[in-house]
């Protein structure tokens, strides 16, 4: 430190910074890569290379209408030992079967396993948020019925905290439960006291959709809110439920989900709306809802504990809502309520993981491009990092040369290196300009080819 500021005083000398290292961003080899905003948007690619999920055993339980266990996406990730393979709970009883091999009744479930943790740079279908995260499935909707119940609900989670966790095949686990209804809590008190035993007693995290509706549609307990069971959040004291609302492709809140108190004190927000996905027989399709937005904070709550397997659910919840980034349209509440504290942000939260903190990131203070320079032979994409003040919904980042010659608009974190018409830039400097809800800032990137 002493040295770099006697540097400015001598001759010929412009400026005097640290040269801090910057790792390029993981990009997955699958086809389905470039129509996943929702991978640019919350920073992805830059978050990967703190972690994918491969570095201490961690699964993923999807409380769900089951999966489809022949899908290439999905096969190699689901566990194959014995009894807990995959289990189905009845839909009105809970009673407890085997599901050999794993099916699904609705799609929901494939679907909804593959955001969080479909198999990741194979050439196949989608990216899942977690690459190394193994999958089990709990089957709570039997064939032909499109309910469940409290009993099915909470012999699934009972499940999963008594049994799965800390099993020698399971590793550490995360649960995701894309399902509710209209109610207050209390309204389910079976599934209530399973989430308080899972959360505080066998601390797994938890991530919930917060429920899909018009928001004056969305009731808890007669007043406008998140749907249950998600607004179970905070109410038996237990950190570690997290209740997810969506966003779109603009970086903005979705016009369609339910918002409200719980979100705002508990909660985050995650892309949700128009998301790919991979479908029951190899394929794939674009889908809205809630319940795709709560397995991408599965996915990113299973990197965390794979990097450290001694966090606790409160600390999971309270780095994802540390790492957020604020954003919502005017028309919709922007953040509180409507998005709990913003929308994920996986590089600033997995930063938060391995570090503890975001201090000594320039990103913080400034927008930056890293890496920067940005080499495309060897990393795909370049990323941009927005600090708290530029935070905000209706995010673009427009590219430009230095004589000011538009490139590029791009809506995410990410620019590939390419112009509006698809053909790569030359070398040289580029300025790129954001613009969100809350302002405008502008930084400069580098391109060597």
């Amino acid at each position: 430190v002493p040295a770099l500021a006697a540097l400015p005083h001598f001759p010929g000398v412009v400026q005097v910074a640290p040269n801090r290292l910057v790792p390029m961003a993981a990009y997955p080899s699958d086809p389905g890569v470039a129509s996943q905003y929702s991978l640019s948007n919350t920073a992805a690619f830059p978050s990967w290379d703190y972690g994918t999920g491969s570095t201490g055993k961690v699964t993923i339980a999807v409380i769900d209408t089951g999966m489809d266990g022949t899908h290439p996406d999905l096969l190699g990730k689901i566990v194959n030992v014995g009894a807990i393979q995959r289990q189905s709970f009845d839909a009105v009883t809970g009673a407890q079967a085997a599901n050999h091999p794993p099916t699904d009744s609705f799609e929901h479930g494939t679907q909804v396993a593959s955001v969080a943790a479909a198999m990741t740079n194979n050439g196949i279908g989608i990216a899942g948020v977690s690459w190394g995260a193994q999958l089990i499935s709990l089957k709570i909707f039997n064939a032909g019925n499109g309910n469940t119940s409290d009993n099915a609900i909470s012999a699934a989670i009972t499940y999963a905290a008594n049994t799965l966790q800390n099993n020698a095949d399971i590793g550490k686990l995360v649960v995701n439960l894309s399902v509710g209804g209209p109610g207050a809590c209390g309204t389910l008190p079976l599934t209530r006291a399973a989430l308080t035993n899972l959360v505080t007693t066998k601390l797994v995290p938890i991530a919930i959709a917060s429920g899909n509706s018009s928001p004056q549609a969305c009731t808890n307990g007669g007043n406008e809110g998140v749907d249950a069971p998600a607004n179970c959040a905070g109410v038996s004291a237990a950190a570690g439920i997290v209740p997810v609302g969506a966003t779109n492709s603009s970086n903005n809140v979705a016009s369609f989900y339910c918002r409200g108190a719980e979100l705002n004190a508990h909660g985050v927000s995650a892309p949700g709306e128009s998301v790919l996905v991979d479908t029951p027989g190899g394929g794939t399709t674009n889908t809205s809802g809630t319940s795709f937005s709560s397995p991408f904070v599965a996915g990113l709550m299973a990197n965390m504990l794979s990097y450290n397997q001694n966090l606790t659910p409160a600390q999971i919840q309270s780095y994802i809502r540390a790492g957020a980034y604020s954003i919502g349209g005017l028309s919709l509440a922007p953040g509180g309520n409507a998005s709990g504290a913003g929308q994920v942000n996986l590089f600033r939260t997995m930063r938060l993981t391995v570090n503890g903190t975001l201090a000594g990131f320039d990103g913080e203070v400034k927008p930056i491009a890293f890496p920067n320079p940005f080499k495309p032979s060897q990393t795909n994409d370049v990323n941009f990092a927005i600090p708290p003040s530029l935070q905000g919904g209706q995010m673009s980042v427009k590219i430009y040369t230095l004589d000011g010659t538009f490139v590029r608009t791009v809506t995410g974190l990410s620019w590939n290196g390419k112009n509006t018409d698809g053909n790569a830039v030359a070398s040289g400097t580029y300025v790129f300009v954001v613009t969100t809800s809350a302002g405008t800032g502008s930084g400069r990137v580098s391109v060597l080819r």
